[in-house]
Parts: structure tokens; C-alpha cells; sequence
């Protein structure tokens, strides 16, 4: 029996550690790693779901060429003659920018960026740029503080206030969740504020319902009482907050009685909001990705930053705001290759089908890896036409997603057990490897040895000179002065030691002004305000919405707010098995249009329609349709019902913009 320390490679806040056995009698086996510094040895269902996926008999495991709408086996010297084939004919025909390369963070390992330096080394391709995840609330964090970090994990235990802002640690964190209770148990108070009464409010002290999309005015208006009353730290104020003057002309029109109509969040609520944040120190954020999925989620991430600044809660133990890690960047060597040598195309993930049906040169040849992009981009409706359109498409995948039954060729990769690689994540500081315990299923090859073959038969070799191993060797080169290697890390995960426990503990902010930027020239210069204002996403529309929901006097077309959140059991449409749609609303929203739990509905936006199986809990806020994301029924999924739209910063693509209507569905 064969045991190895191994790691979880998905691109979730938890990054657990793995035990993996495998034998031939008992198959493949995953425990949690009990001296993984966080995740301390329990695991997920998605950890035991990819355990399962290796040996699955949906599992890819021999090249696919599409012949007359049938795939065939091929043999991998085929598939690189015709791909090779193809990427030359692009070249000569149309350029590099002839070629889209669609990648995200399906497998978070170092290696897997290979794929990019390969398409760089062709003088770079047509690519999206932005973000689907996190880009506006980053690029938000970079505004006011200079760079997105956080605390370590366990410095919420010496919290006395903890707010979970849009997050759901229960369901996407499941390893805070220890931390979480230990803090509970030591005296700290835990809120929730949310649209939804999520999982974790199962042990918070109280639940704030807040309007979707409103959580940057209420924001606000907690900061208009703050200023108000003088409930500041004036101290650290003076110290280390820069632009306070601008922040609270701004935040002076954020009166109590408008936030109340904007968010659903009573006058009285917000005061005590405004009282705890200010008096229970040390108080920790926690902030979910859904906050800035709309159009203004930059600004909201910018209002609650402003909360922290306020009243001084950074820089100490059990104080702070927690949204990413960004500390790996710059410590560790990558494997892309210089900006200077090569020139990309890109378009923004909100638009980019928009644009590729529009480019020019067209796209001639799509090649997919790390992702699934007929599911998960936005208006997968337009997506689905203009995928059709591109004469070749190619998809790397260890199953056939959606987006590889429609591709031309389908070349099977590696799953975490059957390669090693480095697992260092935006979330995490601990490092650590997956290894190598099993032989590739079939002819699965990993992506590293595919584009380095790849490369060697268009003549790239030297940009493509290493061994995998030799590859991660470089990658850790830097940190060989700390004494981690790649043989160290085989021993099981370890911390980075140049992460601090405590981020900005020295207080030097790496904003222009060294201080936190409530008012930001940057800001000023790239989007045209200096100071956040999230009350410019909302319309007089918005307002009008929320004042006569309360009378039911609604008429709007499309009237309600779609959410699609992360699903519990899966991440995106990894580990999805969707036969129909699910859809969760409020019992007034049942009530209006004659629905119970088991009818079946019709959810309409301005771009599309689904049809879906109703659940009604009072735990959706009663302006919501909740669909979970990720699956898809008959090859269309959830975001078949929005389009791209802009976001204020970051290029972030706002997924929790649309607007639905419901319909009953009376049709057996």
C-alpha cells in the first residue's frame, strides 16, 4: 500500500491537506492531513468527489476527435500532428491573435500555468482578462490599503466582534468554521449580514437581512453614524487614515431614514450596528465574493475597507478584514514568460463573447483548459453561438465538461493523484504539493508534459527546457533561503514564513499616501471618484422597488433579484450532477404567484429563460430568486438567464445583476 502527503488543488478558500492510500484491492483512498496547520485533518465532500472522479467511468481517458458528430479514439501523435497542424496554419493565416486561449483556475497548481507561457511563446493569443471571481473587491482593497491581505486564520479566536459580510464559512470555508466557534466560546459576538439566512447563522448571535446588492449603502450609513456620533478612533484616524474629510462629505448623505429604504435595514439596526463596530473591538470582517458581484461592488468593498479604518481595526491581533491572500506574489519565481516578449489580445470575461464575435482577425482556433466557459461565462446563450462559430475548438479536461462536447478535439489530462504539483493559493499561506500515487488513467497526460511536447514540435523547445520537477524546483528557488524545497514540501505542508499573523501589523499601508486611502487620487485618476459611493449603482428605480415592495403594489417586468450562489457540494460545475434546476424563494414570493415547495417554475430575465423545481424557505430574502450555479441541464446553465455588464473596478464581471420574473408552470 502506497501512502502520501498530498493536497486538495481546487481553487477554494481551504486548500486542505490530504493522507492519500491507495492499494490495488482497495482502491484510492483520502483522509484529511490532522497536522495541516488549518485544515487539521478534516475534509469535504469534494475532497472524497475527486477520489471517486479517478477511477470514475466518465473519467477522459484517450484523446476524442469529433468526426461527423461522433467522437472517436485517436492516438496522441495524431491529436499533437492535427492541434500543431492547426496552431501553424492560425499563424500563417491570421497571427496569433487567430488563437483564443479561454483558462481560469479549475486546478490551482503552479504547473498548470504552463499552458499560458505555451501561448505566450506563440507571440501571445486572444485571452480574457478581469476577473469572474474577485476582481472588483480586489482591485478595491489595492485602492485603500495598497494590496489584498489578511490575517492568519487564527487570529479570529482573539475577536470580540466578528462580522460575516456576505460570506458563508459553513458552506465555502468550511475550515473556519473551528476558529469561528472557538471565538464564539471565548466571548466574541458573531453577525451575519446577508440577503439570505445562510448556514452559518445556524451559530451566529444574530442575522442582519440586507438587501441584494445594498451592502455598500448600508455601509454608508453605518459610517454616517459613526461620524456622527464621534464614535471614530480618533487616534489611529490621525495616524494612519488618509482622505477623511472627502469620506465624510460623502457619507453625510447616507442618512439613517434613505439607508433604511435602500436596505431593508431599520434606522434602529443600523445604530446598533454602528455602536458594535465601533465599541467591541477587536472586531474581524469577514467578506464573501457575492458582495461585489454587481455593478458597484467595488465601491462596496471600499464602504466596509472604510468601516475598518474608522475605527482603527487593523494591524492588531484579532483585527482586521479578511477577502484574499495575496502574499505568495512576488516570493515565489512563476512560470510565465516576460510581458516583453509577446503581445496578447484580451477582452473582459463580462464581454467577451461580445467581442470574439466581433473581432477582428477572427478567432480561427479556441483551446480550453482549467475551465468551462459554455457554463460559466455569462450570456451562455451568445457564448453557445459563438463557439459554434470557431472553426476549431479545443478542450484539456479530465471529463467531458459541456464545453468539451462541444469541442472539435478532447485531450485527457491528470487529476491531482496522478501528478505533482504546487499548491499555493490566494487564500492560503500555507504551501504544500499534490503528489503523484497512482499512474495516469488510460493515456491522461498531464498539461506540462502536453505544451512542452507541443513546444518541442513547433520549434519552442527553449522556452520549454525543463522537467516538471525541474520546473517546480524553479518555481521554489527563492525560498531555498528559508530552507523550503521541493523535497521539504514532499514531507507535508508548510507555512510561509514571510506571511505575518497579523497583516499590516507595522501599519505601512502601500497606498501612494502610505496611510489607508479613504479618498484615493488613483481612484480619482481610473474611475473618475476618489471617495466609494455605492448609492451610484442604485437607481431611483432601486428605491422605488424597495419602497413599494412592502405594499405589493410591484409592477416591474422583471422584478425580483436573481442570486446564484455557490452550491454546497460542489465548486462551479465541478462535481455537478444536475438532472433539473432548483430554485428557493421566500413564502410571500410562493404566495404571489401560487407556488409550494415541489411546483415547478419559470424564471424569465431580459436574455433567457429555465425552467425549475420551487423550495420555499423563509431563510431567502422575500425580493430573491436563489438558483445555485455551476450546473447545467441539457448543456445550458443558470447564467443562460444574464449578460455581461461593467463593474466599477477590476473588470469584474457582476453576476448577481439580473433581474427575474416567475411564471407557475401548469404544463405536465
Amino acid at each position: 500500500m502506497a501512502i502520501l502527503r498530498s493536497a486538495c488543488p481546487l481553487n477554494c478558500p481551504d486548500s486542505c491537506g490530504f493522507i492519500v492510500e491507495y492499494s490495488e484491492d482497495k482502491g484510492l483512498r483520502v483522509q484529511g492531513d490532522k497536522e495541516h496547520p488549518l485544515t487539521k485533518g478534516f475534509i469535504c465532500s469534494k475532497a472524497q468527489a475527486q477520489a471517486q472522479w479517478v477511477f470514475s467511468a466518465e473519467r477522459l481517458r484517450f484523446p476524442l476527435l469529433k468526426d461527423q458528430g461522433t467522437f472517436r479514439r485517436i492516438s496522441w501523435d495524431e491529436a499533437y500532428t492535427l492541434l500543431v497542424d492547426k496552431i501553424r496554419e492560425t499563424l500563417k493565416e491570421v497571427g496569433s491573435w487567430g488563437i483564443l486561449h479561454h483558462y481560469d483556475y479549475g486546478h490551482n497548481g503552479t504547473l498548470r500555468e504552463l499552458d499560458r507561457r505555451f501561448f505566450q511563446a506563440l507571440g501571445g493569443v486572444t485571452e480574457p482578462r478581469g476577473s469572474m471571481c474577485w476582481g472588483a473587491g480586489l482591485r478595491a482593497q489595492e485602492i485603500d490599503f495598497g494590496g489584498a491581505y489578511a490575517n492568519d486564520w487564527a487570529q479570529v479566536t482573539q475577536a470580540k466582534l466578528i462580522i460575516l459580510w456576505g460570506r458563508d464559512p459553513a458552506v465555502t470555508n468550511l475550515h473556519m468554521v473551528p476558529f469561528l466557534l472557538e471565538a464564539k466560546k471565548a466571548g466574541a459576538t458573531i453577525l451575519v449580514i446577508n440577503p439570505v439566512r445562510v448556514k452559518s447563522g445556524d451559530f451566529a448571535q444574530d442575522y442582519i437581512q440586507v438587501n441584494p446588492g445594498s451592502d455598500g449603502v448600508l455601509a454608508m450609513g453605518i459610517a454616517h453614524i459613526i461620524l456622527r456620533e464621534g464614535w471614530l478612533n480618533w487616534e489611529f484616524v490621525r495616524q494612519s487614515v488618509h482622505g477623511l474629510e472627502a469620506f465624510a462629505l460623502r457619507a453625510k448623505e447616507y442618512e439613517p431614514e434613505r439607508v433604511a429604504q435602500l436596505t431593508g435595514v431599520s434606522v434602529e439596526k443600523q445604530e446598533e450596528l454602528a455602536y458594535k463596530i465601533s465599541h467591541m473591538g477587536p472586531m474581524t470582517i469577514l467578506s464573501g465574493y457575492g458582495l461585489q458581484r454587481y455593478s458597484g461592488g467595488g465601491n462596496t468593498l471600499r464602504a466596509i475597507d472604510a468601516l475598518i479604518a474608522l475605527t482603527g481595526n487593523i494591524g492588531k491581533p484579532g483585527a482586521g478584514i479578511q477577502y484574499g491572500y495575496l502574499y505568495h506574489r512576488g516570493y515565489l519565481n512563476h512560470v510565465k514568460l516576460d510581458s516583453s516578449r509577446y503581445q496578447s489580445r484580451t477582452f473582459p470575461h463580462s464581454f467577451f463573447a461580445e467581442e470574439i464575435e466581433k473581432a477582428h482577425p477572427p478567432v480561427q482556433l479556441a483551446v480550453v483548459t482549467r475551465s468551462n466557459p459554455l457554463v460559466q461565462q455569462p450570456n451562455s446563450l451568445l457564448w453557445r453561438e459563438v463557439w459554434r462559430e470557431i472553426p476549431f475548438k479545443v478542450t484539456f479536461d479530465t471529463t467531458l465538461t459541456e464545453t468539451a462536447r462541444q469541442s472539435d478535439l478532447v485531450l485527457p489530462v491528470t487529476t491531482a493523484f496522478e501528478d505533482e504539483d504546487l499548491i499555493a493559493t490566494s487564500w492560503s499561506p500555507i504551501l504544500q504539493l499534490t503528489q503523484k500515487i497512482v499512474e495516469p488513467q488510460g493515456e491522461a497526460r498531464s498539461e506540462a508534459l502536453v505544451f512542452t511536447e507541443l513546444a518541442q514540435r513547433l520549434g519552442l523547445g527553449d522556452d520549454f527546457s525543463y522537467t516538471p520537477e525541474q520546473w517546480l524546483d524553479y518555481v521554489l528557488s527563492p525560498l531555498n533561503r528559508y530552507g523550503i524545497t521541493l523535497e521539504s514540501l514532499r514531507q507535508g505542508p508548510i507555512r510561509a514564513p514571510y506571511i505575518p499573523e497579523v497583516a499590516w501589523s507595522d501599519l505601512q499601508f502601500k497606498t501612494p499616501s502610505g496611510k489607508i486611502e479613504l479618498a484615493s487620487e488613483i481612484a480619482l485618476a481610473v474611475y473618475g471618484d476618489a471617495v466609494a459611493d455605492p448609492l451610484l449603482s442604485h437607481s431611483k428605480e432601486d428605491l422605488q422597488r424597495h419602497q413599494e415592495f412592502s405594499k405589493t403594489q410591484n409592477q416591474s417586468e422583471y422584478p425580483w433579484y436573481l442570486i446564484t450562489p455557490h452550491p454546497h457540494h460542489a465548486l462551479h460545475s465541478q462535481f455537478q450532477e444536475t438532472e433539473d434546476f432548483h430554485l428557493y424563494i421566500h413564502p410571500q414570493l410562493a404566495e404571489k404567484y401560487y407556488l409550494s415547495t415541489g411546483d415547478r417554475a419559470l424564471v424569465e430575465t431580459e436574455h433567457g429563460q429555465l425552467l425549475a423545481w420551487v423550495s420555499v424557505s423563509e431563510d431567502v430574502h422575500p425580493q430573491a430568486v436563489v438558483i445555485p450555479e455551476g450546473g447545467a441541464v441539457d448543456g445550458f446553465g443558470v447564467n443562460q438567464l444574464l449578460i455581461g455588464k461593467p463593474s466599477d473596478f477590476g473588470e469584474s464581471t457582476p453576476y448577481y445583476e439580473a433581474r427575474c420574473q416567475l411564471r407557475k408552470w401548469l404544463v405536465d
